[in-house]
């Protein structure tokens, strides 16, 4: 018998004692190592029964957004959901930060106890090296929402945001009137948010013909001014389209409110809400593209167990589609 701990011990690059606290379940062994270690033992033919992969101690730690944002929120919902089924060996755990501060996000990513992590946050230098420093120590990243490609995470999981844009721009070219089309995001260091705008000047370029883009107004939210500034916008020239990339349904709603006593423009935006939910069924809002917050949840966390070698599991496409709706299809 110890002849073969040593075999699996040389063939998992590890040492006879680590071997002996993976095969006997005494813990303190990362959970890529204890991996390495069933491995080497499968391959080896061990004849014993094996532990389960990770029972003890493994946790998954999921980063959010604010707490009150309606989009965590449903994020939120589905880690709770999507989660039961690996309860059982996996511990999930759900952190609230601020990310529109990235410092705060790079802060959870380097201070998180979890063996692995999903993260929403934006495609800033602080949260990139912070991603590179936990995956350099073995803990695997995945992004969600809003890639941070520039950093070495395991996988993006959501929806292509460039081809929203551009669907985006192909109901604004067909549905609003001849005129200028403004541009609305909260900030372009969201790489959603970026490849949005872009897929949708992409759009407008190749669909539109009695309408052009007016102005980007990119709109920090936390501005006293906010109101004001987006009511400017939409003051100057004929606007007869929105696209809303990711500015708050609720401020939009109170500058429309304010600007336009007759119909308002044509407005496409992002993620179903009840604000959002409120505006379409009053008009206000003409569609809404959703990313499908269930599903990116259900695919990270399969992703990151399958990377565990949680049994049963199987890793899907990290892609995931996203859905039109409009007043009928509430």
């Amino acid at each position: 018998m110890k002849r073969k701990l040593i075999d699996v011990a040389r063939r998992a690059g590890v040492g006879h004692a680590t071997v002996d606290r993976v095969l006997n379940e005494r813990g303190g062994v990362r959970p890529e190592t204890a991996k390495r270690v069933l491995d080497a033992a499968r391959d080896l033919g061990f004849d014993r029964k094996l532990p389960t992969l990770y029972r003890q101690g493994l946790r998954f730690e999921v980063l959010l957004g604010r707490r009150q944002m309606p989009l965590c929120a449903r994020l939120s919902d589905a880690i709770v959901r999507f989660g039961r089924p690996f309860e059982d060996i996996v511990a999930i755990e759900r952190t609230f930060v601020d990310e529109t501060r990235p410092e705060l996000v790079a802060e959870a990513i380097l201070k998180s106890r979890g063996n692995a992590l999903v993260v929403y946050g934006q495609d800033h230098e602080l949260i990139i090296d912070a991603i590179a420093e936990v995956t350099s120590a073995g803990k695997p990243v995945v992004t969600i929402v809003s890639d941070v490609p520039s950093a070495p995470r395991l996988s993006y999981v959501g929806i292509d945001h460039y081809k929203a844009g551009r669907c985006a721009a192909f109901f604004l070219a067909k549905m609003a009137g001849e005129g200028s089309i403004v541009l609305l995001c909260s900030s372009l260091y969201y790489r959603a948010q970026a490849e949005r705008i872009s897929g949708c000047r992409d759009g407008m370029a190749d669909h539109a013909d009695r309408q052009s883009v007016s102005a980007l107004v990119e709109l920090d939210e936390n501005d006293p001014f906010a109101d004001e500034e987006l009511s400017k916008a939409l003051e100057a020239g004929k606007v007869t389209g929105i696209y809303n990339a990711g500015v708050s349904h609720a401020v939009l709603g109170r500058a429309l409110a304010a600007n336009y006593l007759g119909p308002p423009p044509v407005l496409v935006g992002h993620d179903i809400s009840p604000d959002a939910e409120r505006m379409l069924q009053e008009g206000a809002m003409t569609l809404v593209i959703d990313q499908n917050p269930d599903l990116q949840v259900r695919k990270a966390l399969l992703i990151l167990a399958s990377r565990f070698g949680l049994p049963g599991v199987v890793a899907e496409s990290p892609v995931v589609p996203f859905t039109v709706l409009v007043r009928d299809s509430l």
